[in-house]
């Protein structure tokens, strides 16, 4: 996906959000294409829009560029700097997300998984099979409308077109207990 107006569509919700889900996705950011973005930009790798936004979903904060020695050249170079989210882009852009621990890898594939848990009213965030941040309180919005992927809904439009290729969406009823059933689940 190109980052300006690449992304997949379908008709939604593919979930309920009434009930505990697990999400989880194959990415890899294109570091080339986020290092032409200003620092504050934001892309949603997939997610499910509700009338005023988001209900769900995984993102990219691109927080800022950091200057540093390429092993191979010997030479400075400048590369993007973010992290993941999972959760939602609130319409007065604010965040209600876990976020990941550790700067994004770029130009490298990135398995997150995003869990729901209805019973404890949390969500969660797994970088591989490895949680990053802590259980986040979540009041879910429920998905009335499309399941996106490369981009996201708020404000009232499509925008946040994410530059990167993701190989894999997979969504399941059912939040996984954890590091281990996701290990075993997801497989990578």
């Amino acid at each position: 996906m190109d980052g300006v107006d690449d992304a997949a569509v379908t008709a939604g919700p593919l979930v309920s959000e009434h009930a505990s889900f697990t999400a989880s996705t194959l990415v890899q950011l294109d570091q080339a294409k986020l290092l032409a973005k200003d620092t504050g930009y934001i892309g949603q790798v997939l997610g499910q829009r509700t009338e005023d936004g988001s209900s769900w979903g995984f993102w990219f904060e691109l927080t800022g560029k950091d200057t540093v020695l390429d092993e191979e050249t010997g030479e400075e170079v400048t590369r993007p700097a973010g992290k993941w989210h999972f959760g939602r882009r609130n319409n007065d852009g604010t965040w209600t997300s876990v976020v990941s621990d550790d700067i994004a890898a770029m130009d490298s594939e990135v398995r997150l998984t995003g869990v729901y848990n209805s019973l404890t009213g949390t969500i969660s965030l797994y970088l591989g099979h490895n949680q990053n941040g802590a259980d986040l309180s979540y009041a879910i919005k429920v998905g009335t409308a499309d399941f996106a992927v490369g981009k996201g809904f708020t404000s009232s439009a499509w925008q946040h077109h994410l530059p990167a290729r993701v190989m894999d969406v997979r969504l399941w009823a059912g939040a996984m207990a954890g590091s281990d059933q996701i290990d075993e689940m997801v497989g990578d």
